[in-house]
């Protein structure tokens, strides 16, 4: 029987050679994520796994690997992009899980160079379990087709757009967005209770830094990385420009903003004082050993109970059990060196540990990046905030003498949220539950949003608000923002909008409305109030002697105004007064100004006192009478009101002789 043979086309042999070309770039020529990364490991540290949708992110076994076929592809997919665009959230392992999938469900294997418009809809189908993240991982798969396409990896071109709608914005009306906006905010009851738990001063370690680390969230709008990236001596004191004496976290923030003093609302200093002083006495043990770590790097750290002896002296095996800080026994001590191969070879040579051998393992356990806990950040090891002793946390271990470690973001995070499975949180450790009797469960970015919602409510500019927040775009402000309808009505009112007294106090435009005026207009502002005269019909007749005129109004509780009514009361005595004297030695015409000036005082001492009268609510809109006004188009209008007219053609007898004044 002939043998078969398969066909296999030129563009699709180009289309392997292609692939093969990039991986080997990728793998030998790039350096992204260090030229020293474990190409062939399943995990690269602070980059991401190379596992299927669902797997954990620690703890995952072999079956939640990706398929082999497209690991070297997803490597470097993953290696390249980063390279020219990096991101803190690699959405690259979104599509590569998306398109994964689907390869294995339309073609049977995971062959990159076999996507097509196919597997790409069924990719899309796959983003869809992203849920809230759907869109963000639609449009990756968008970014992955069009590298697809031009790297000439797919032997055919393929136009395919994202399937998944954008999410609707935050800030709209309806029954969803409100819904939606209430999930990113924490109840009060929850925030109540934490406040509780901090004013009680828990002293269990994971209780104390639970707490203080939640006290510094609600200090300013932070993230869970960025609080614990701060330094020891991370509170700023400071004065203002007007004497006021002012504390500030010194954070180095996210999303390209850079490294910023963040200050606190005067209410939080005691609060932020105290959390950082819990975490520092909390953290003293762990920064001191990472300061001989970095200082001493050929010697033992000498803790209190490690053996006294020469560094090169062989050691038995309870005392090298004590120099780790481990129960004595030679299981335990194979045990602890399970994985590290020199203990094996020095084992099976025969030969004694050594405080000297002992050091080579500390250092070799260091974490990653020595001694810069974050390099970008400029902080080190020594001078952090959270740096600790493995174990310090874990209630039924004593902390180790001679490793370090930090918290990541989930041991914050697991401790205030309820999770199938895993550890007790704090508020279930301390008896706290919602009023319905449900578990509490909340994330640490809902204090971020519960502070800028509140910015907010306090109208305080977007500009201050995406400063304090750390943020380098204003337009990043709203997706934070989740005031109610009722409370953008009530903020409209307290801005000025129904309110003569608000709108003066925003420097709004006041309208005839406001003042109680007839007329559509804006008033015009003057030195103790605001006039309502037209200015389109005939020009003023009574400028610069506003009190005297009856189209001048003032509003109650304007305290700029009323002080130069009282500042205009003591220029007028003192011109009454000079007058009187001019009158007494006899000057001509000093009577008329004298009358003039006692008219004016009499105005300005009962404009006060309106202005002044507790019985007036603030915003009352006051207009000026005087009956002796003097006006050329009031007495013109008079004139004619009084006027006589003409007889009718047929006149009656005595009105005749009444206009000739005859009788």
């Amino acid at each position: 029987m002939a043998d078969i043979l398969l066909f296999t086309p030129r563009h699709h042999r180009e289309c392997q050679k292609n692939l093969a070309d990039f991986i080997a770039m990728c793998r030998d020529r790039l350096t992204v994520f260090g030229a020293d990364l474990d190409w062939h490991a399943n995990t690269w540290p602070k980059v991401g796994n190379f596992t299927v949708k669902g797997a954990p992110a620690r703890g995952y076994t072999t079956d939640h690997l990706l398929n082999a076929d497209i690991v070297p592809f997803a490597k470097a997919y993953v290696r390249y992009q980063q390279g020219h665009n990096p991101t803190k959230s690699k959405n690259e392992f979104k599509a590569l899980r998306c398109i994964e999938k689907a390869l294995l469900t339309v073609k049977g294997k995971a062959d990159i160079t076999q996507v097509d418009l196919l597997v790409m809809d069924v990719a899309g189908e796959v983003a869809r379990e992203y849920e809230a993240a759907g869109y963000q991982a639609g449009m990756s798969l968008v970014k992955l087709v069009e590298f697809l396409n031009e790297s000439r990896i797919v032997p055919d071109q393929i136009t395919w757009r994202n399937p998944i709608s954008k999410p609707k914005e935050m800030d709209r009306t309806d029954a969803e967005g409100k819904r939606r906006r209430a999930e990113k905010l924490p109840e009060d009851h929850w925030l109540e209770a934490m406040a509780e738990m901090f004013a009680n001063d828990l002293v269990v370690a994971r209780d104390r830094f639970t707490t203080s680390i939640f006290a510094l969230l609600m200090c300013a709008p932070s993230r869970i990385t960025e609080v614990q990236d701060l330094p020891v001596n991370c509170l700023h004191p400071d004065t203002d420009g007007e004497g006021v004496e002012r504390l500030g976290l010194r954070f180095y923030a996210g999303k390209g903003y850079g490294s910023d003093i963040k200050w606190l609302p005067t209410i939080f200093k005691d609060v932020a004082t105290e959390a950082v002083r819990r975490l520092t006495e909390l953290s003293a043990a762990g920064r001191e050993l990472a300061k001989w770590y970095e200082d001493h790097p050929d010697k033992f750290y000498r803790h209190e109970n490690c053996p006294n002896v020469p560094d090169d002296y062989p050691l038995t095996v309870e005392q090298a059990c004590m120099a780790l800080g481990i129960n004595s026994g030679r299981r335990m001590l194979d045990q602890y060196f399970a994985k590290y191969k020199p203990y094996l070879a020095l084992k099976r040579k025969g030969e004694s540990l050594t405080l000297d051998f002992l050091n080579e393992y500390c250092h070799s356990r260091l974490p990653g990046g020595w001694p810069w806990k974050n390099r970008e950040r400029n902080i080190k090891y020594s001078e952090a905030l959270c740096c600790f002793r493995a174990h310090e946390f874990v209630s039924n271990f004593n902390p180790s003498p001679i490793k370090l470690w930090v918290p990541g973001n989930g041991t914050f995070t697991t401790d205030i949220n309820c999770i199938d499975g895993k550890e007790s949180s704090i508020w279930k450790r301390h008896g706290y539950k919602n009023p319905d009797g449900s578990e509490i469960s909340m994330t640490s970015h809902q204090v971020r949003h519960f502070l800028n919602t509140v910015a907010q409510r306090g109208a305080l500019g977007q500009l201050d608000i995406a400063k304090w927040s750390g943020r380098a775009n204003i337009h990043q402000n709203a997706v934070y923002n989740h005031m109610s309808d009722d409370e953008y009505v009530e903020l409209a009112r307290s801005a000025g909008v129904g309110g003569v007294l608000e709108k003066i106090q925003s420097n709004a435009p006041v309208t005839y409305a406001d003042l109680a005026a007839v007329g559509e207009g804006i008033a015009h502002v003057t030195e103790y109030g605001f006039c309502v005269h037209d200015y389109s019909m005939l020009p003023c007749q009574k400028h610069r002697d506003c009190l005297n005129c009856t189209e001048q109004i003032c509003v109650k509780g304007d305290a700029t105004k009323l002080d130069r009514l009282k500042q205009q009361r003591r220029l007028t005595q003192m011109q009454l007064e000079k007058a009187k004297a001019a009158d007494t030695s006899g000057t001509y015409g000093a009577d008329r100004w004298s009358q003039h000036q006692i008219k004016t005082l009499e105005r300005l001492d009962q404009l006060i006192q309106v202005l002044e009268s507790p019985d007036l609510p603030d915003g009352t809109a006051i207009r000026l009478s005087h009956d002796q006004e003097y006006s050329p188009l009031k007495r013109e209008l008079a004139a004619r009101q009084t006027s006589l007219r003409l007889p009718s053609p047929e006149p009656d007898i005595d009105e005749l002789r009444a206009l000739l004044g005859a009788f």
